[in-house]
């Protein structure tokens, strides 16, 4: 068991926690790319990591992620107008782009200095990527940015991915304890009383006590989870990529991929996203 000081030092991510820093130093995705469809559209709130931020794409199709408060009198940018490059407050009209960089201040009469004005009424924004139907979002040092994760789904045709997201009422590890706990399926995945004809992953559940070997790896561990099975054994293989992705090994006759991802929304609530991929063909649409 942990401790109430263990439990706090891995779950609270905020910006001034050890874990909340962690998390910033990787990529997390926070939107699918269909939640923001077209340029001009409207925004999208976004909490992530402790932060309120808004989403928005602007005319040229490019994604910003920005500071959901106007610097001026703290009105919310998701009611702001998304108009020619940038995100318009509702309140006195000031202007940001997605780079946060305030472009234009229509209630003040342009002094000498104005351009200088515009440049330190700027609000806090993060670099954005797309890929593999998502929008990724980097929030800790630019000097140390990595690249994107390298899973394969990511650079694949889109009709071959398949990527869905939904809100989990717990902290992001206890939602992870429950992805890499594999004994759970003999129970809450199963049914009563099996015929002897079911799918082997019906089957499989008999055993309720698999044997766990772990394997650590440079970028997190997998685990394989060895049951009793007919005259064999069934061994589930599982991947665990830090800080938050897993990666569930498909049937070796049915090479389809997936796994998911746990986001901290804030020290009680988790984004859950899930990715499904075939390497070589299409997904079907039951898929």
């Amino acid at each position: 068991m942990l401790t109430t000081e263990e439990n706090d030092l891995l779950t609270q991510t905020g910006p001034e926690t050890p874990m909340g820093q962690y998390f910033r130093r990787f990529w997390q995705p926070v939107l699918l790319s269909e939640e923001l469809p077209e340029p001009d559209g409207d925004p999208v709130r976004v909490s992530v990591l402790g932060e309120e931020l808004v989403a928005f794409r602007d005319t040229e199709g490019k994604v910003g992620l920005v500071e959901r408060e106007c610097p001026h009198r703290g009105a919310d940018l998701f009611f702001g107008r998304n108009e020619e490059c940038g995100l318009r407050c509702v309140y006195h009209g000031w202007k940001f782009d997605v780079d946060g960089m305030c472009v234009d201040i229509p209630n003040i009469v342009p002094p000498d200095n104005f351009e200088a004005l515009k440049g330190r009424m700027s609000i806090p924004s993060y670099p954005v990527r797309e890929a593999g139907g998502l929008v990724w979002v980097y929030m800790g040092p630019k000097e140390v940015m990595p690249e994107l994760p390298g899973m394969e789904w990511l650079g694949l045709p889109p009709e071959q991915v398949h990527v869905s997201r939904w809100l989990h009422r717990s902290n992001w590890l206890q939602a992870v304890e429950g992805e890499i706990d594999t004994s759970h399926i003999s129970f809450l995945h199963s049914a009563v009383n099996p015929p002897a004809d079911a799918p082997d992953y019906i089957r499989l559940a008999r055993d309720g006590a698999p044997e766990i070997t772990v394997h650590e790896t440079d970028y997190g561990f997998c685990y394989g989870a060895r049951r009793n099975f007919d005259d064999g054994y069934y061994w589930r293989v599982t991947q665990w990529m830090l800080p938050m992705w897993s990666a569930i090994m498909p049937p070796m006759d049915d090479l389809m991929g997936n796994g998911r991802a746990w986001v901290p929304i804030d020290d009680y609530h988790t984004m859950a996203f899930g990715y499904r991929y075939r390497p070589e063909v299409p997904l079907a649409l039951d898929e």
